[in-house]
């Protein structure tokens, strides 16, 4: 199954969302740029949408029609600067191909941290450490 093109869709479409969905369950690395995107779409909405929150609201087109129409605006905006691309997407798939790499060749690794930690050795002594806190 190819997964869906979400690049030429409305932000506010979901029919592309649920087969990228089934297209992500088979691990395909389509799938994964797909969605990359869509994460990188979000977080582009949330910063247009902090953006908005930052900047003044008084005036004569202050009121909830305008504010839906600009939360649409910028969903869809989000969306065509997420595919235009910004090297977020581009990172996180490059990220996220090594796991699912790793993930392949060996599945008992998702549940272990690749690097392995060892204790510190305290070689001085009680009586070779100062005090902690002075007692005057």
């Amino acid at each position: 199954m190819t997964p869906v093109d979400t690049s030429t869709s409305l932000a506010i479409d979901s029919k592309p969302l649920s087969g990228l969905k089934n297209a992500a369950k088979e691990n395909s690395p389509e799938a994964l740029k797909q969605v990359a995107k869509q994460f990188e779409a979000l977080l582009m909405n949330m910063m247009l949408k902090s953006m908005r929150e930052a900047s003044p609201q008084d005036g004569m087109f202050d009121n909830e029609q305008s504010q839906m129409f600009t939360s649409m605006l910028d969903q869809q905006l989000s969306q065509t600067m997420a595919n235009k691309g910004t090297g977020l997407a581009d990172i996180l798939v490059k990220q996220l191909s090594k796991n699912l790499n790793a993930s392949a060749t060996n599945p008992a690794n998702l549940n272990h941290p690749t690097t392995e930690t060892k204790p510190i050795k305290d070689n001085t002594t009680s009586a070779a450490r100062p005090p902690l806190f002075s007692q005057t």
